[in-house]
């Protein structure tokens, strides 16, 4: 009985050993549906040496991304050219990420994260981070009304994209 009962303590302490873990790799991709099919859009970074700090009771520093919009490949130049010109990569060439108060639970992971895209800052607060064997991955559903863009259109109007965006953020250990 004293055994179960001193696991059972175990199991429920609130102690979360504090462990730093090396980001090797960032992916960010953007994808949705139009009326003839879906797209896909893609940013990736190898060779990063950024610090993750996992369950942290005191005050560590962010882990700060900063894409550039240009970085982003769709596939061809064409699909290039509409993404930069929807999403404003002139008015705003660089998106940023912030990562904070990254904690565990159980073998499940979430975090408070910052997205700043075109012009727009939203906030997640204990956004649910998904175990993959690169490391951790997050998906998000945004709308272009969220972000105060048109969703393009051509063709006059034949080939439509639809409201939702999927953004997946991929960090690699």
């Amino acid at each position: 009985m004293r055994i179960l009962l001193a696991l059972i303590l175990i199991l429920l302490s609130p102690y979360k050993e504090e462990r730093e873990v090396i980001v090797t790799r960032k992916m960010i991709t953007v994808s949705g549906q139009t009326s003839i099919g879906g797209f896909n859009c893609d940013y990736s970074r190898n060779g990063l040496k950024d610090t993750l700090y996992i369950d942290y009771t005191k005050k560590v520093k962010d882990l700060i991304f900063e894409i550039p919009v240009q970085d982003f490949s769709c596939g061809n130049f064409l699909l290039n050219k509409d993404f930069r010109k929807t999403i404003k990569a002139d008015r705003y060439p660089t998106a940023k990420v912030w990562v904070k108060d990254l904690k565990s639970s159980y073998g499940h992971y979430s975090c408070d994260m910052t997205v700043d895209i075109v012009g727009k800052r939203l906030y997640y607060n204990d956004l649910i981070l998904k175990r993959i064997p690169e490391g951790v991955a997050a998906n998000l559903v945004l709308s272009f009304e969220e972000l105060e863009l048109e969703a393009p259109k051509k063709l006059g109007g034949l080939v439509k994209v639809e409201e939702e965006l999927h953004l997946e953020f991929k960090l690699g250990f």
